[in-house]
């Protein structure tokens, strides 16, 4: 079951760049609760995952920050203990042309390390921005619903909703949880608006008192017992 779930996630995930070890990681954790090959699709696309993958990006990152680091403190040292000639001082000795014009190695070092970098923080936002979108979505989606007028017009909320994440996944999913709950409230308010519904007022819960009971077929068998008069015999002149 862990190798499926390993399968599954660098599929899933393979421009993240992770290495074999964090997918390892993550799949060790997921196994604990995963118990079927049919499950796997659904627990690698959970929040949860998502931030199993999130911090080891976080950890790619600061490996290669460290990294960074590491290189130029030995660069550093390097030239501490290699001062650079002046201009001159060539190997021949005073006023010779000198050797070869030394590369930067700190530039070198530098350039290699964001090189390597980059695509790990680029992983990294990708991810933020896809988790941010998720919650947008979700929290939109939670407080439209919390509408009283939503759960007696539901056909018409769903329909709403349906239409607003269309719009939304059209714009890349870049519609904040603001800007979706406004627009599907919109949609929902134009469409029970046709049954001369003004859902944009406080809704009033309807009235929860019972119907009037029949007492006639009650009232008929007190009468054929004599227990009451019958409606003719109480009439009075």
């Amino acid at each position: 079951m862990k190798q499926k779930i390993i399968d599954a996630l660098k599929t899933k995930y393979k421009s993240f760049g992770l290495s074999n070890e964090a997918y390892d990681r993550i799949a060790l954790a997921l196994e604990k609760t995963v118990t079927k090959e049919e499950e796997i699709a659904d627990a690698i696309a959970k929040v949860e995952t998502m931030n199993l993958i999130a911090t080891e990006l976080q950890k790619m990152r600061d490996t290669e920050i460290q990294r960074r680091t590491d290189l130029q403190r030995e660069h550093d040292d390097y030239k501490a203990k290699h001062p650079e000639k002046k201009e001159g001082e060539g190997e021949g000795g005073e006023g010779g042309k000198g050797g070869e014009q030394q590369p930067d190695i700190a530039k070198i070092v530098a350039d290699a390390v964001a090189a390597a970098v980059k695509p790990v923080q680029d992983a990294l936002d990708a991810y933020k921005a896809q988790n941010t979108a998720k919650e947008a979505v979700a929290t939109a989606k939670e407080a439209f619903y919390a509408n009283k007028w939503t759960t007696k017009y539901k056909d018409e909320a769903d329909d709403a909703w349906e239409i607003a994440t269309k719009l939304n996944d059209a714009k890349g999913g870049k519609m904040t949880h603001d800007e979706l709950v406004t627009e599907v409230t919109a949609l929902f308010n134009k469409a029970v608006q046709r049954k001369g519904v003004d859902a944009t007022k406080p809704f009033e819960a309807e009235s929860n008192k019972p119907d009037k009971f029949d007492f006639s077929d009650q009232a008929k068998y007190l009468e054929s017992e004599g227990l009451i008069p019958k409606k003719d015999e109480g009439k009075t002149n």
